[in-house]
């Protein structure tokens, strides 16, 4: 990281500024109330004070002293222990009636000296602004603040409330004098609070991507596109997770929390929204199809166009599963003649009446006989619309869900583009039905049945397989 620049601390926010905020530059944060403004400042001072050893002062017009430091505790940031080695430091101004400009900026100014501050947060100068009689002290406020600034060096956060509805900023004449300007927005996707910050001025700065989304779980993240190709430092083979009873479990923790596992017997559904690579259903179900593996029982993998056998099975041994265990656990679909060789290979006739259908049936037949165990049937329903009529796939998937519950296996059904017609229909049919979207490159996932919170999907290779970290957006 750069010398010249102050680290924010916060997680995606840093390497979208090359490093952090200008060392010197005062920056407004603004946004409507409630989406995260003081939360920003906050850890903003909090890492500058406990990991770079740089002095804050918190300068409050709008929250009391004792609310800012609760609210932070809750989050884990304890600027008790800060005040107490002299770290930081509160300027409670709240209190303060009509005061003259005179006044305040001498208050400021002693205290930043006395205190050796290197960041600055004033939260809020819309608050301060409104304790003047008039817009003009107002402005000559903002521009001696910003001339202690450039006389001090201190990195300066100030906060500004944009009232909901509008888009002007402040004055007017705020985003004229500052070096960088930062937006926080919330906006509802069918009943979700989804956040957005936007970066529309950063001197020095090349910004490369101005729009985020962040989230307030835990403290303020920005969440960043997902990388499709997992980084395996170490890697470990995959250990099963034992099947809790009457459920299959998703190996995977923060999974089986947010879904309580499957029940046997169980039909999910997996809408894909617009744009989302192929990978992301295997990354986030490939913990599950390991799971099955590693525990002896059966896998068929009808999957979309253009994924060959060949990235299929490489892809199972990044969870440590064999080319030999897959070849007799793993049934999967193709369309194609070069691989037909392969025991594990399902070739199917596309122009055959019934396509995939009595293959599909009768090889999982087989493996739940060769097991003596049920089977996960992972299924793109396009690969049923591309050869037979919608009509017989409505008829199929009905039984194919019958079977399912009959036999205690799980059956995910994985809707791409193709399979729009048959979405309702198939949800009717499914005990589950969850959602991936893209949002600015981040997929976001929630369930519609059972309702779940909208998460965001990131990637973790840490445990050395690859695993998909979810984030609740609040």
């Amino acid at each position: 990281m750069s010398e010249n620049r102050a680290q924010t601390g916060i997680k995606g926010l840093d390497e979208n500024l090359q490093g952090g905020f200008p060392k010197g530059s005062m920056i407004l944060v603004a946004g409507s109330p409630g989406t995260g403004k003081t939360m920003l400042s906050g850890q903003f001072l909090h890492h500058g004070a406990a990991e770079r050893s740089e002095n804050g002062l918190y300068v409050t017009f709008s929250e009391g002293r004792a609310t800012f430091l609760d609210n932070m505790s809750k989050l884990g940031r304890h600027f008790q222990e800060l005040e107490e080695q002299g770290r930081f430091d509160v300027l409670d101004l709240i209190t303060v009636k009509e005061p003259g400009i005179d006044a305040v900026m001498e208050m400021m100014t002693t205290r930043i000296d006395a205190s050796g501050t290197e960041r600055l947060v004033v939260d809020s100068f819309t608050a301060m602004a409104n304790a003047f009689s008039t817009v003009i002290d107002a402005r000559v406020m903002l521009h001696l603040l910003s001339k202690i600034v450039r006389q001090t060096g201190c990195t300066t956060l100030l906060v500004t409330e944009i009232p909901t509805g509008r888009e002007t900023i402040g004055m007017g004449i705020e985003e004229f004098v500052v070096d960088g300007i930062i937006i926080l927005r919330r906006r509802l996707y069918d009943g979700y609070t989804v956040r957005n910050l936007e970066i529309t001025k950063m001197r020095g700065t090349r910004i490369e991507e101005p729009r985020r989304i962040f989230t307030l779980h835990d403290g303020f993240e920005v969440l960043t596109p997902m990388m499709t190709r997992p980084t395996i430092e170490e890697p470990r083979r995959f250990n099963p997770v034992p099947d809790p009873p009457d459920r299959f479990s998703t190996g995977h923790g923060q999974l089986d929390e947010i879904l309580v596992g499957f029940r046997r017997g169980d039909t999910i559904l997996l809408e894909l929204g617009e744009d989302i690579p192929s990978i992301i259903p295997s990354l986030m179900f490939g913990t599950l199809r390991a799971n099955f593996l590693t525990s002896g029982m059966g896998v068929l993998y009808i999957p979309p166009a253009g994924l060959n056998v060949e990235r299929i099975i490489r892809f199972g041994e990044l969870y440590g599963i064999t080319e030999e265990e897959q070849r007799r656990l793993m049934r999967i679909a193709t369309d194609g003649v070069e691989e037909k060789e392969e025991p594990y290979v399902l070739v199917f006739d596309p122009d055959a009446p019934k396509g995939i259908i009595p293959l599909w049936m009768e090889e999982k037949r087989r493996l739940m006989e060769a097991t003596g165990k049920p089977t996960l049937t992972m299924a793109y329903i396009d690969r049923f619309t591309a050869s037979i009529p919608v009509e017989w796939t409505r008829r199929a998937l009905d039984m194919a869900v019958t079977a399912t519950k009959n036999e205690g296996g799980l059956l995910l059904l994985l809707s791409g583009s193709g399979s729009e017609g048959l979405i309702k229909s198939v949800s009717n049919l499914s005990d589950l039905h969850l959602r991936l979207l893209n949002e600015q490159g981040v997929i976001l996932f929630h369930g519609i049945r059972p309702r779940t919170l909208l998460y965001a999907l990131e990637m973790d290779g840490s445990e050395g397989y690859p695993k998909l970290n979810i984030t609740p957006l609040v």
